[in-house]
């Protein structure tokens, strides 16, 4: 296991994003492309596409979710942040 440490004003996050019914391929594909996402690929489970995200703050982190909410096909997103020990 890889322990991830958030540098300082780096954040890093995962998203998990739940789309409709056939849409996790073309919904993983856009995301991949948007500023701050490492990469992005789809999954079996509750989620349906999951992404690795580097950013420079809180803030654009939460600008990052709202760019994926919006997307066509997504139905809900939830971000999980880095916790620093």
């Amino acid at each position: 296991m890889q322990i991830l440490a958030a540098e300082d004003g780096i954040v890093k996050a995962c998203a998990l994003i739940r789309v409709r019914p056939g849409q996790h391929y073309s919904v993983a594909e856009k995301i991949a492309s948007f500023t701050g996402v490492n990469f992005a690929f789809a999954v079996v489970g509750n989620a349906d596409v999951v992404a690795s995200i580097e950013v420079k703050n809180m803030r654009a982190l939460a600008a990052l979710g709202t760019q994926i909410g919006d997307l066509a096909g997504v139905v809900t997103t939830e971000t999980l942040v880095t916790a620093e020990a």
